[in-house]
């Protein structure tokens, strides 16, 4: 099944539960760039342990990935910054001093 298919199927499931009444459970590309937020903030105070820090970064570049792609196509959405996008250790030293 496409990624195509898989959305219109998703958005036929949403219009019918819509029409019944119930409430659609989603996320909003604000809710995706708030769950960045947390990240970066609890890897600042420590909140992590070195074993899980690889598949949490991994996690937020995914969110950082999703948005970024949501931006070129067209959606209004703050990207936050990728860890690509940071200083290297010996350039962030340079610009300190």
């Amino acid at each position: 099944m496409s990624d195509e298919n898989m959305v219109e199927d998703a958005e036929v499931i949403e219009d019918q539960q819509a029409q019944q009444g119930e409430e659609v459970p989603g996320l909003s590309y604000g809710d995706i760039g708030a769950a960045v937020q947390i990240i970066d903030a609890s890897a600042n105070r420590g909140a992590f342990r070195g074993e899980e820090l690889v598949s949490v970064g991994t996690v937020r570049e995914r969110f950082v990935s999703f948005l970024a792609y949501a931006k070129s196509q067209g959606e209004d959405v703050i990207v936050p910054p990728s860890a690509s996008d940071a200083p290297s250790a010996p350039e962030a030293k340079a610009e300190t001093e």
